[in-house]
């Protein structure tokens, strides 16, 4: 009777090992006609897409076939091989599934859907197209989430190692195409109405200065007014931090937690409304300042930094400015260093802003450029929290929050944990052009209930000359604050929601652990000189609030560098 069940066994596994390797044939060819696919839609050749979909179509049906039946049904309740069988059949399906029901409507618009339907041409988006498509995105990104779901009670490193990567390879796949195709989903649904669609709309622009750190990036430094009406783009008023000017009276009231947490000049000074990490927040207060210091309304604000432009650049190609040109190499030192250092004048610092912001304006509204590279370089503004957007409209606000473009600071996460680190400079200086830093998070144990004991541990540069003293003064600052050529900073760490910090160390020296607040998370914070040449080191001991046992999240402050944000970290409790 032994051998009887050892033979059958074996058969079985001969089964699904020769119906597997036709299956993955099979999804071997989908995949290449899948990428050859895409490169259709986006050139918007419709008729070479509508071929290539009914191959894959073919190609997905054979998989799907192949993985069917009574044996596999059998064979994914088997133990150890069982998770293999059902993987290889639920990867099938889906992948079959999106063939069938995400990609015809894409494949049928396939000539209207690319990425020039949102660029703008001759300063204009052509809102009407954008309405013309949204019902085959809507469609498309449902198909692509349901997808997603289904492959994500896979556990692709549980898996034999023939079948791990390619698992692993479709998850990942999968997990970009609903991404995009969700982003795709948000705009066609919100950008008629924000294009002004439905009655011109203005919004403020700010580019934030990293020279002179703040939470979600830099100073305010300067900010101009967008206008939309019917797609048409343009740029009026433009503006400097001494054209809006601090107030005598706060023009929103600070929360409990954030009179705690923030100077008061949160609420009294466009120079720090970032020194929030939660950019909703600094929204509303901006869009109370414009009403009250430029007697306008606006119905949003948008926030950009000059390393954001500098990814824009990359896709529109050099813009022409006084004296020279601006590319995405010399963006970021001359708008970020050079300016201070070459040009003592307020006034003319201000100016070559004005001019730089105006230039690149102009040059995206004529969608002159490769429209691939200039969206690529907003997406990348954007997952590194550079590109944000708030709205003053309820609506479009809560549907702009389940988006990468909203910079809010996660509050109840609920079962996942968020950590941050965000930096602010405590001395008025231009010096963290120089600042280079980098934080790791881990999930060091599970712990009863749920929750994760974490760490951090963050490292600090200063790359200024070691004779950074001798640097002008606009780069440095007049030595009130600190010592020229030194950087001051106000570090702030933020624990998981319901969490708190046991320990925070510089250079391996405990330092105050904090008690504050903010939107359910303990702040705790550290304030740091540094100097020329100079690497610091400070670790972080945590834990998170009861049943946070997904993988945790860390997000900080962007800086003059590329910064990774949002990162995700394996948990220990899964």
């Amino acid at each position: 009777m032994g051998l009887a069940a050892v033979v059958v066994l074996l058969f079985l596994l001969l089964f699904f090992v020769i119906q597997a390797s036709r299956a993955n044939s099979s999804l071997r060819l989908a995949a290449n006609q899948a990428e050859v696919l895409q490169s259709q839609i986006v050139a918007g050749d419709d008729a070479s897409a509508r071929i290539t979909l009914r191959q894959l179509q073919q190609s997905t049906a054979r998989a799907a076939d192949t993985t069917d039946g009574p044996m596999w049904k059998v064979g994914s309740k088997l133990p150890f091989i069982g998770k293999n069988i059902d993987a290889v059949q639920t990867v099938s399906q889906v992948t079959h599934d999106i063939a069938t029901d995400a990609l015809p409507p894409v494949v049928a618009l396939s000539n209207q859907i690319n990425l020039n339907t949102f660029s703008p041409k001759n300063g204009k988006i052509n809102i009407a197209e954008i309405r013309k498509i949204a019902p085959s995105v809507k469609t498309a990104t449902a198909a692509l989430t349901a997808a997603q779901k289904d492959l994500s009670g896979i556990d692709a490193t549980s898996l034999l190692a023939p079948l791990r990567g390619p698992v692993e390879t479709i998850q990942d796949k999968v997990d970009n195409a609903q991404s995009a195709a969700k982003s795709s989903n948000l705009a066609a649904e919100l950008l008629p109405t924000m294009l002004g669609g439905k009655g011109t709309r203005r919004y403020m622009l700010l580019i934030q200065n990293n020279a002179e750190i703040r939470s979600t990036g830099g100073i305010p430094g300067s900010f101009a007014i967008l206008k939309a009406k019917n797609g048409k783009l343009s740029m009026g008023e433009q503006g400097a931090l001494k054209d809006l000017p601090p107030f005598d009276e706060p023009v929103l009231k600070m929360t409990k937690n954030e009179s705690t947490v923030f100077t008061p000049t949160l609420v009294t000074n466009l120079l720090d409304t970032t020194v929030t990490p939660d950019f909703p927040r600094t929204g509303e207060i901006v869009r109370a300042m414009v009403e009250k210091g430029l007697d306008l309304n606006v119905d949003g604000v948008i926030s950009v930094d000059p390393v954001a432009l500098s990814y824009v650049l990359a896709g529109t190609g050099p813009v022409p400015v006084a004296n020279g040109t601006l590319n995405q190499y010399n963006a970021v030192p001359l708008l970020l260093n050079q300016t201070y250092a070459l040009q003592p004048d307020r006034d003319k610092q201000d100016d070559i802003f004005k001019v730089s912001a105006r230039a690149i304006f102009d040059v995206m509204k004529s969608g002159r450029g490769e429209p691939r590279l200039v969206i690529d370089g907003l997406v990348q503004a954007a997952s590194e929290n550079r590109l944000m957007v708030w709205s003053s409209h309820k609506d479009e606000q809560r549907r702009l929050l389940d988006s990468p473009l909203s910079g809010e600071l996660s509050g109840n996460g609920g079962k996942t944990p968020h950590v941050g680190m965000y930096i602010g400079d405590a001395a008025s200086t231009k010096m963290e052009y120089y600042l280079e830093y980098s934080t790791t998070l881990r999930s060091d144990r599970c712990l009863q209930g749920g929750v994760q004991q974490l760490s951090t541990s963050t490292e600090l540069t200063s790359t200024a000359p070691l004779k950074a003293a001798s640097l002008p003064v606009a780069v440095t600052g007049d030595g009130a604050y600190t010592p020229r050529g030194t950087m001051r900073l106000i570090i702030r760490f933020y624990s998981p929601y319901a969490g708190g910090f046991t320990d925070v160390r510089l250079d391996g020296k405990p330092q105050t652990v904090y008690a504050d607040s903010h939107r359910g998370r303990n702040v705790t914070k550290v304030l740091l000189t540094l100097k020329p040449g100079r690497t610091y080191t400070i670790t972080t001991s945590m834990i998170s609030g009861r049943n946070e046992p997904n993988d945790p999240v860390f997000s900080t402050t962007p800086g003059v560098q590329r910064t990774p944000n949002d990162v995700v970290v394996k948990s220990a409790c899964s």
